[in-house]
């Protein structure tokens, strides 16, 4: 294939402002045009802003554990976001250990891969290409990473106050 002269974004951002959300569509094609394994999902300075991650809202509320200790799938998704999926190695073969996700905060945030962040999804049955259907601005309930570039899963009275705040972007890094 010849140069066209044109270059492949290097990064997605987010939400600009409640009424300018991201389409799940949108960023499933930004991860399949750069191959899943070149994709990292990269948070803003601000998602840890005060020292409560996602500013405090429904995001932050469902990586909280419940009153009897655990954390439901959605938290979990999450945190894979934040933290990663840690690997080990199965009979002579690495694959991540969906058991191993921490569920501390980091002081930190580093580009997590997307290709962690898609074995956290599937191991509860969603995937961060879920909702492609879904219109900009429409409820994501499955894809996490949806959630974080548009601060929220959708726009309700429970997320109004940071609805429309990327909390990240996705960058290529491979």
């Amino acid at each position: 294939m010849g140069n066209n002269g044109t270059q492949a974004a290097q990064a997605f951002n987010g939400a600009n402002g409640a009424t300018a959300p991201v389409a799940a569509a949108a960023i499933a094609a930004f991860i399949k045009a750069n191959g899943l394994g070149n994709v990292s999902l990269h948070f803003a300075p601000s998602a840890l802003a005060n020292g409560v991650l996602f500013g405090g809202g429904r995001l932050w509320q469902a990586m909280l554990p419940t009153s009897s200790g655990t954390i439901g799938k959605r938290g979990l998704i999450l945190w894979a976001c934040v933290n990663g999926v840690p690997q080990h190695t199965v009979n002579g073969v690495k694959q991540f250990n969906i058991a191993g996700i921490s569920t501390k905060l980091p002081k930190q945030l580093a580009p997590v891969p997307m290709a962690a962040i898609q074995a956290a999804h599937r191991a509860y049955g969603s995937s961060v290409y879920g909702n492609q259907a879904t219109p900009a601005g429409g409820t994501t309930n499955q894809n996490a990473v949806c959630a974080i570039l548009n601060g929220g899963f959708g726009l309700s009275g429970q997320t109004v106050a940071t609805y429309g705040t990327a909390y990240g972007k996705l960058v290529v890094t491979g």
